[in-house]
Formats: structure tokens, sequence, C-alpha cells
């Protein structure tokens, strides 16, 4: 409770020049909805929610606390707010031996991911679906396929610099699950379990009688459409969207 209170008058101080009345901490539920937990792993024992939070929906996965009280409350994850940080306090030095440079898990141009353990790159080639999994495929990968909550807010971020924040349905990204028998079953490129589910408004609801492909919105959300980032949507396949992002294992 004293962390918590310090945290609040800190940014009461701090944060004088935002107009935020609340800032991000490391409170999420993004690994499982509903079972929250810190982003560095300790264990999750003391909660200070306000009343009615936090709010029991895919699009408030992130936690921040309001300034005003220090009460917590959830919210949407990709909404622009001051946050803190919190480091260990630095140990006495006594050796000045240089450590070695960290071991390189993935080709030049691929992000390494820890919680899933693979390597992403986003292709920036406005293309069908199937030519950007043939390109995914030159390159010893496939489309991603997207396994948690976490990992599409990873994916978002991702591809969002090379977005063009347009409001059309060519600006968006493919990813790799596809169907092609009319919304009766799904199946990822890569040949993993479809077992995440987090439809966009009214998805899936590609068009009957082609084969349909999936993509997800990296772009700002789109006031007045259904478009909006890290949810699953599906289009027909022929579309050509302006970025894909492939995924594969890092080196041995």
């Amino acid at each position: 409770m004293f962390d918590n209170m310090f945290l609040s008058n800190e940014a009461e101080k701090i944060f004088t020049n935002v107009t935020n009345s609340d800032f991000w901490f490391g409170a999420n539920d993004l690994s499982s909805q509903g079972i929250w937990g810190w982003m560095d792993g300790t264990s999750f024992l003391f909660k200070d929610w306000d009343k009615g939070q936090p709010q029991s929906s895919l699009d408030n996965g992130c936690g921040a606390v309001i300034i005003q009280g220090a009460k917590w409350i959830s919210d949407n994850c990709f909404k622009q707010k001051p946050f803190v940080c919190t480091v260990p306090t630095l140990p006495n030095i006594k050796s000045t031996t240089t450590p070695a440079a960290p071991q390189t898990l993935c080709s030049e141009g691929w992000t390494y991911f820890n919680y899933t353990g693979f390597c992403y790159k986003v292709l920036v080639t406005r293309m069908t679906w199937e030519a950007a999994e043939k390109a995914c495929i030159a390159e010893g990968s496939h489309l991603i396929s997207i396994h948690s909550w976490r990992e599409i807010i990873f994916a978002t971020d991702l591809a969002s610099p090379y977005s063009s924040n347009g409001c059309d349905w060519h600006d968006q990204t493919w990813i790799g699950f596809y169907t092609k028998d009319a919304w009766m079953n799904y199946q990822w490129s890569d040949g993993t379990s479809f077992d995440y589910k987090s439809w966009g408004p009214r998805e899936p609801n590609g068009p009957e009688g082609l084969n349909n492909c999936g993509n997800i919105w990296t772009g700002i959300p789109c006031i007045g459409t259904d478009w909006v980032p890290a949810e699953l949507y599906d289009y027909w396949c022929d579309n050509s969207m302006e970025t894909s992002i492939c995924k594969k294992l890092p080196y041995p």
C-alpha cells in the first residue's frame, strides 16, 4: 500500500506537463484473460482496484494507476499514457571485466520475442496473402501464427511503424490463418493449432464464396469503422495488403 501511494504522489509531482489522470504500471492480463499478474513475473499479491475494476474485456488488458487516490483501473494497452518503470538497485561492482556480447538469436532484420521464443520480421511490400506466405517461406519461415494476447500485441507493435494509418482495407497486415470452407475451419499456414480466437467486431465476416485469409489492423484505430488494433480479421486472400509478418524459430 505504501508503494502504491508513493507512486501516485511522485507521479503527481512529475507528470505536470501531461493531461492524463492516470499512468501505466506493470499489471496486465496479457498471458491469460482475467488472470492478472506483473510484467516482471513477481507474485501478484497486493491489489488496489477501483470500484468496478478490472473490466472483463479483451480490449482492457493493461493496468493503470489513477493519480488522485492511487486506485487501479484496466485500460486499452494501445492508449498513450505516461508510465513508471522500476529497476533493481545496482550492486557494488568490484570487477571491471567487460561482459561478452549477447548471442544473436535471429537473422539480420528479424526481431526476437522472449515470451514466445520465436523470431519475427515485417515485410513492407504490398502483396496478396499467397505471395506473402511464399515470401516468408523463402526466408525459412511462415506467415505469423498467433497464440496469445501478448503475441498479438507484440505483432501489432512490430508492424505499426510501417503502417500508413489509412482507414482502408488495403492498409492492414497479413498474418498466417486461412479458411477454404466458408468459415467452418480456420488453420495456420505453419500447421500449429488455431487456439487463439480474439476476433474483431462482427468477425469473421470475409466475403462468402471466396477463400478468406487472416489479417490484423496495425494502424491507429479508425473512428467509425470496426478496425481496431490487436484483433483478428479475415478478408479475401487475393486482396493486396501493405505489410505482412513472418515468424520462425531462432538459430539452434
